[in-house]
């Protein structure tokens, strides 16, 4: 009975994922949500209070299936590289579709999602490094949350009326990241040198993310 369930549900964000990138969050209604998924209006509501809930848990899901291919991939490198790694994925999936980069807009506006997606960092971030940054819990969900906010900016700047380079910004957030959690700056020019030999890797797992069912 709950593998049903937990394939409803996965059906359900499925649908929902495929129509926010075909259309933005917007334009998604649950009504398309309904017909895409196969699923009643009934049983969706059982499962998510409404639209912003369902986006809440499929931004959660992305962020885990995130972490779980960067661990997988990148298993054998240091904790800083497996972290700068993990963000800049999300700053390839914003930068590769308008309609992905409107979606996460939404994440990063809402103040319940955008609390949810800084405490998912927080946990990633202790998770990744250890004990080894000597940092209490405080300190790392600060830190997380002025990183976060960076990558909100990101995610505005692509409207902006004068052209940005964005990936120099990108660079520039992951390289205060590194250093706001005590790496040096030696370690963060090599961590960002070999993140850039290995961008195409990068901008695969970004495409998995996007486009995984």
């Amino acid at each position: 009975m709950e593998k049903d369930k937990d394939e409803v549900r996965q059906r359900i964000l499925a649908a929902a994922k495929e129509l926010f990138v075909q259309q933005g969050y917007k334009k998604t209604t649950i009504r398309q949500i309904v017909e895409k998924s196969g699923v009643l209006t009934g049983s969706i509501y059982y499962f998510f209070k409404n639209k912003e809930d369902i986006f809440q848990s499929l931004v959660m899901e992305l962020l885990r299936q995130c972490t779980d291919l960067i661990a997988a991939h990148f298993r054998q490198e240091s904790p800083a590289f497996r972290y700068a790694a993990l963000c800049l994925v999300e700053f390839e999936a914003v930068a590769m579709n308008q309609l992905v980069r409107e979606t996460y807009y939404e994440g990063y506006t809402t103040p319940l999602t955008f609390e949810k997606i800084t405490d998912h960092l927080a946990d990633m971030t202790g998770r990744i490094f250890g004990d080894s940054l000597g940092l209490s819990k405080e300190d790392i969900f600060l830190r997380s949350l002025l990183i976060k906010g960076a990558m909100r900016s990101y995610i505005v700047q692509f409207d902006f009326r004068q052209p940005m380079d964005s990936q120099k910004y990108a660079a520039l957030v992951l390289d205060t990241a590194l250093q706001l959690l005590g790496i040096s700056a030696a370690e963060s020019h090599d961590v960002l040198a070999q993140l850039e030999q290995r961008l195409p890797e990068i901008e695969a797992i970004a495409d998995e993310m996007i486009h995984r069912r």
